[in-house]
């Protein structure tokens, strides 16, 4: 079943609230996106009941707000606590008899939120508004916006805020009066040049170019520069800035710089390929399909490569280690890629890639390239084990890993976390998209180009001399700016796993 929504425990087994509807509203602005959602549940049972809420978000971005909303219309709006000082004031909310709601991060893409007194035959929302970044998709200077609304069954234990004893194992039973599920999406794009093309391969959009008519100025702006994009579907959920009240600011830059770099030689390959169960159906054939390009398009000249099928065990092509490419070898690994199948049990990434990272060749750099869904708890372990390999790796032998991230539910927390410890790249895959090979070449590209360090950047400002013979970044009387640097006292900054009441 899907693990997403409120559920509740009742005689020994978990049973899902009714999702009436999930409405999303975005507005993406360049490389960055506000998104308000809002669903719509209903308590059919016929006594009050204590929910627990679990949902995703994209792993870069941060929650800026979290409302429940009664019947009535009265709204519950959350506020950051101290963990302790928040679940106490929850419990002693529910005691009383009172609605109240408690949200926690479970790991970087995935909170649970819970929701105790939704009173029976009565309806409740919960509105989630959050900022993220937008990745690069698979052509130059385009963009990718993903709304995440369906958690896969992940392998391993959940991580819990407190011993329950019903433990969250990954199943729902939903409830046979439940509605089929609607989403309805409103998003409003805008660029700083004049937008090209708007797609979408999980479902069939409706898009209008120019700005938003209820702009008090909107026949001023530039029209080939905005675009809304519009969805209604009653199809089930399998797919995948500013506080409201105060006023906040943020500024974020990006810069895409664009090298021409040569190719690394002397460089090892290893395709780390995800067989797990969670890989079964659509997932193991992208993958198998994504191999057998990749495998075409590695350098023919000097290049070791091997191929390692993992789950709850891990076995390679080549049990001697990496061979080098050539057509006898090429033609094997095809072979092998062909009878591959999603049956090797449970999803151990971190026992893979130390498995992995042991039989490595040591005298030439080495490139990872993970085919998964990242569906698995253990985000600490795997974060561990690449970031350990990189940084213990020589110079002229360094590690990096990059990951093709498939599936609908595939966990952008492990998939993108890989890659940014690895100093590598993450692509993601949903799993109606039938032509990734742009996102495929980019991914080599990378893999085949020597990693950038020691990087400065030209501002363009006049600089001077300090009298420590240093370049100041900007001239004396440059008073419209201050340099901030964080500083954090021990003990004193916040905790990652910050809880909402």
């Amino acid at each position: 079943m899907a693990i997403y929504g409120l559920y509740y425990v009742y005689q020994h087994r978990f049973v899902s609230l009714p999702l009436l509807g999930v409405r999303a509203e975005a507005s993406i602005k360049e490389l960055a996106a506000q998104v308000k959602l809002t669903q719509t549940y209903g308590n059919d049972a016929g006594f009050p009941i204590e929910a627990k809420y679990t949902f995703p978000i994209p792993a870069r971005a941060s929650v800026c707000s979290f409302v429940m909303i009664k019947q009535d219309g009265t709204r519950v709006v959350g506020s950051v606590l101290e963990k302790q000082e928040a679940r106490e004031t929850y419990n002693t909310a529910v005691a009383q008899g009172q609605q109240a709601s408690l949200a926690e991060q479970q790991t970087p893409d995935v909170f649970q939120v819970s929701v105790g007194n939704i009173p029976p035959n009565e309806q409740v929302q919960i509105e989630l508004v959050y900022a993220t970044e937008l990745s690069e998709d698979e052509e130059n200077d385009s963009i990718r916006f993903h709304l995440p609304v369906h958690i896969g069954a992940r392998y391993g234990q959940s991580p819990q805020s407190k011993p329950t004893k019903f433990p969250f194992i990954g199943r729902l039973f939903v409830s046979s009066s439940s509605p089929a599920p609607f989403l309805t999406l409103a998003m409003n794009v805008e660029a700083i040049a004049p937008i090209s093309k708007i797609g979408c391969p999980s479902h069939s959009v409706s898009t209008e170019l120019g700005p938003d008519p209820k702009l008090p100025n909107f026949k001023e702006l530039p029209f080939s520069n905005y675009a809304r994009v519009s969805l209604s579907s009653d199809s089930s959920l399998d797919k995948d800035f500013l506080h409201p009240s105060h006023d906040t600011v943020a500024m974020g830059l990006t810069l895409v710089p664009r090298f021409k770099l040569p190719e690394v030689s002397r460089q090892e390959f290893i395709f780390m390929v995800d067989r797990s169960g969670s890989m079964g159906g659509k997932r193991i054939e992208a993958a198998k399909k994504a191999l057998v390009v990749m495998l075409r398009a590695l350098p023919h000249e000097d290049s070791l490569f091997q191929i390692m099928s993992f789950g709850n065990r891990s076995t390679c092509l080549w049990g001697h280690g990496s061979k080098s490419y050539n057509q006898d070898t090429l033609e094997e690994a095809t072979r092998h890629v062909d009878s591959m199948k999603a049956d090797y049990g449970g999803t151990e990434i971190a026992a893979a890639l130390r498995q992995c990272f042991s039989a490595r060749k040591v005298d030439r750099p080495l490139s990872v390239l993970m085919l998964t869904d990242g569906d698995a708890w253990d985000l600490n372990g795997v974060l561990g084990q690449v970031k350990g390999a990189v940084e213990k790796a020589p110079k002229d032998a360094y590690v990096r890993v990059s990951v093709l991230g498939i599936g609908n539910s595939a966990s952008t927390a492990m998939c993108e976390g890989m890659a940014r410890v690895g100093n590598g790249v993450c692509m993601m895959v949903g799993e109606e998209e039938t032509s990734f090979t742009g996102k495929i070449a980019r991914m080599l590209k990378a893999a085949k180009t020597p990693p950038i360090s020691d990087i400065s950047v030209d501002w363009g400002c006049p600089a001077k001399e300090t009298k420590e013979n240093e370049k100041e970044a900007f001239p004396p009387d440059y008073d419209d700016f201050e340099i901030v640097e964080e500083v954090t006292e021990k003990g004193k900054g916040p905790e990652k796993d910050a809880e909402y009441f």
